[in-house]
Parts: C-alpha cells; sequence; structure tokens
C-alpha cells in the first residue's frame, strides 16, 4: 500500500494535505492496474470510467497543489524555485500524454500507475521536502534528507528490495551497522549522494572503507576524513 505518514511532512500543512491525497491517487491507480491487469476482468468499461476519475482527480490536484506550492517557494525565496517549476512543466505534460492511451485501458492503466509512483518518489518525496529543508538548515544537493528506513519505504514503492544484496555501513552509534539494499549502495556511489543516521545524524559510511583490524581511533579518523571530503559539516 501506497501510503503517506509523518514521516514525510514538509511543516507546511496545507501542502502537506495536498501531498497525502497524491499518495491516495497513486495507491488508487496502481491497484486499478493490478486488477485491469488481471485475467479475471468482468465489466472493462466500468474500470475505464474509474481510471478516467483517477486522471481527473491527478489533474485538479496538479492544478491546485502547483499553484499554492509555487506561491510558498516565492513567499521563502527559495533558491530552487525555477529547478521545482520546470518538474511541475515535465510531470503536467506526462499527464497530459496519458490521454492519447484513453482508448486502450491495459496501457492507460499500466502508464498512470508508472506516473503517480514516479510523482510520489521523484517529485513529492524527493524534490519537495526541499522546501522543509530550506526554511530550516542550510541546502546540502547531495544528502538525501530521509532516514534509511523510510528512503527504502519509498524506493520500495517502484522496486521490490527485499531480494537484493545488503550492504554494510557504519555511523557514530557504537557497534550499530545499517543494512542498505544494492540499489541504494549503488546510488549513494554513483551519485556520490549521502545518508545519515536518525539517531547520532551522522553520515553512514560503507563498511568495505576500513579495515575491521584497525581500532577505533582510526576509524573516527577516516571517518572524519571522509566527511571532509564530502564538504559536509
Amino acid at each position: 500500500m501506497i501510503k503517506w505518514d509523518k514521516n514525510f511532512s514538509i511543516k507546511n500543512l496545507q501542502l502537506d494535505k495536498q501531498h497525502e491525497l497524491i499518495f491516495d491517487i497513486a495507491d488508487i491507480a496502481d491497484n486499478l492496474a493490478k486488477k485491469i491487469q488481471s485475467d479475471d476482468i468482468d465489466k472493462p468499461e466500468e474500470l475505464k470510467e474509474e481510471l478516467k476519475k483517477v486522471l481527473l482527480k491527478l489533474f485538479q490536484y496538479a492544478k491546485v497543489h502547483f499553484k499554492e506550492e509555487e506561491k510558498f517557494m516565492e513567499n521563502i525565496d527559495f533558491p530552487l524555485i525555477d529547478e521545482h517549476k520546470y518538474s511541475h512543466r515535465v510531470l503536467l505534460e506526462r499527464a497530459k500524454d496519458l490521454l492519447k492511451y484513453s482508448n486502450d485501458i491495459l496501457k492507460l492503466s499500466e502508464e498512470l500507475s508508472i506516473l503517480t509512483k514516479d510523482w510520489v518518489f521523484e517529485h513529492f518525496a524527493n524534490e519537495d521536502l526541499w522546501l522543509s529543508n530550506f526554511t530550516s538548515k542550510a541546502i546540502h544537493l547531495k544528502e538525501i534528507n530521509y532516514t534509511l528506513e523510510h528512503y527504502i519505504k519509498l524506493k520500495s514503492i517502484k522496486l521490490d528490495l527485499s531480494k537484493e544484496e545488503n550492504h554494510d555501513y557504519i555511523c557514530n552509534c557504537p557497534l550499530r551497522i545499517h543494512k542498505v539494499p544494492e540499489t541504494i549502495h549503488q546510488e549513494l556511489v554513483s551519485k556520490e549522494s549521502i545518508l545519515r543516521c536518525e539517531t547520532c545524524e551522522q553520515i553512514l559510511i560503507h563498511l568495505d572503507k576500513f579495515d575491521p583490524k584497525e581500532n577505533f581511533e582510526i576509524l573516527n579518523q577516516k571517518f572524519e576524513s571522509i566527511k571532509e571530503q564530502l564538504n559536509y559539516e
């Protein structure tokens, strides 16, 4: 189930309510897609009408949400406003493109499910969180602003991470090992992104970078060195 919870809040009540709606739309679209792709469709025309209603709801959401969000960004002088507005335009174009599948119920259901999941993960869960982050601290463009637990939850909306190999990461918490799925590990490596521990609030470091025979003082020195390389304070 694609469900919003308070951990995804951007600390703006109005925008949070709108974000809850897109989670609901994504969940409805995903369930409809699974139903339509099954072999026991009794009333395909009824499902087609449901899909059209979901698509209409998506357009209505976009119209309200983008207007309110862009107004909010202007009020706080958000430095990434142009990039954010561009993302809005891209999402609207993708939503409009779905109309070309209006006579193909299977393709429409698949594309609507993909779009809403992308919307939740790529735009809302990543880009929108910068709004909250900007109001509370400096922006670190390489930082993933979720705990590992919630980032795995978001990634799992689009991918099955349960069968992936896990990589061991450490933080400043004594004897704590963070299990990071392969997909997220590759993202951290290839994009030089960083995740922080929700307890000690320090960045997670891949354990393979360390020799386990070294003592804790040397490990800590390496940890500080890697932080400096990332220009992270």
